[in-house]
């Protein structure tokens, strides 16, 4: 039988495997050196999170490498002239988890290195953030955890529509962080109740309480939509009191529910929504 899996006559056992060495990056790199097989089993699963690695910024180079000339002009404003060899896979695709922090950190260390002793803007930042997420869902990627939880950052219109033509960048979401005072939130909100429904764990940051009723309608909108959803948090607000109206027109059953302020916390199980 071990002759089997080294020659990669038992795919599903070898794959089983590896997806429980899925945290294991150490252990995962020394598999995709083991045979051409094994490498091409264990490169998508290296590369479902590669921002929450603690390692050399530099691998997103490897993003770049598929960049059309227009997109390579958007680098080169931002002051990153470089010349991006060819990549044996599509590492876009691979992404799982969507750390929007994680990202932030990783693309301010990448600029660094390629700026040398000049330090980047925060719009060169969010220019790269945004052709990665561009990248990530025109590639075919399928999320299963979207975090959104920065307050300097904005989506851009282009996204939105690449959003609306690759639906399957949400099909998997099960897990979603958001910041509702994020520039674009009740567009992104809109695309999500269409294309994503099987969220079990939502948590929303509310940084304000007379945010706009468009928003509102979104977020009613978006949550009815998840009827696999059991686990909902609201974080930030300024008064308890509030919180029946945001959560009390949703309409369904949770099994966790938490509401988080400065002046308190509290936690309810198996909670009716109604």
């Amino acid at each position: 039988m071990a002759s089997k899996i080294f020659m990669g006559d038992m795919p599903e056992l070898i794959e089983i495997i590896l997806n429980n060495l899925n945290n294991e990056f150490h252990s995962l790199h020394s598999c995709a050196l083991v045979s051409r097989h094994w490498c091409k089993m264990s490169i998508p699963i290296l590369w479902q999170d590669p921002f929450s690695i603690r390692r050399n910024s530099l691998f997103i180079s490897q993003y770049f490498s598929s960049l059309d000339e227009n997109e390579k002009f958007g680098l080169k404003e931002c002051g990153i002239n470089v010349k991006f060899s060819k990549t044996v896979f599509n590492y876009a695709k691979f992404l799982k988890i969507f750390h929007l922090s994680s990202i932030k950190t990783n693309v301010k260390n990448w600029i660094d290195f390629q700026l040398a002793n000049s330090k980047p803007h925060q719009s060169s930042i969010n220019r790269i953030i945004n052709l990665l997420f561009k990248l990530f869902v025109e590639s075919g990627a399928t999320l299963h955890k979207l975090d959104l939880y920065s307050s300097d950052f904005g989506i851009n219109p282009e996204i939105f529509y690449s959003l609306g033509e690759n639906k399957l960048f949400f099909s998997q979401l099960q897990d979603l962080k958001l910041r509702l005072n994020t520039d674009n939130v009740t567009t992104l909100l809109k695309i999500l109740a269409k294309n994503a429904t099987k969220i079990s764990a939502l948590e929303c940051c509310v940084l304000r309480s007379d945010y706009e009723p468009q928003l509102h309608h979104a977020l009613v909108c978006f949550i009815k939509s998840q009827e696999q959803l059991r686990q909902f948090s609201l974080v930030g607000g300024d008064d308890e009191d509030e919180y029946p109206t945001h959560i009390g027109v949703f309409g369904f059953r949770v099994t966790k529910l938490y509401y988080s302020t400065p002046k308190f916390i509290r936690s309810r199980t198996d909670h009716a929504l109604f």
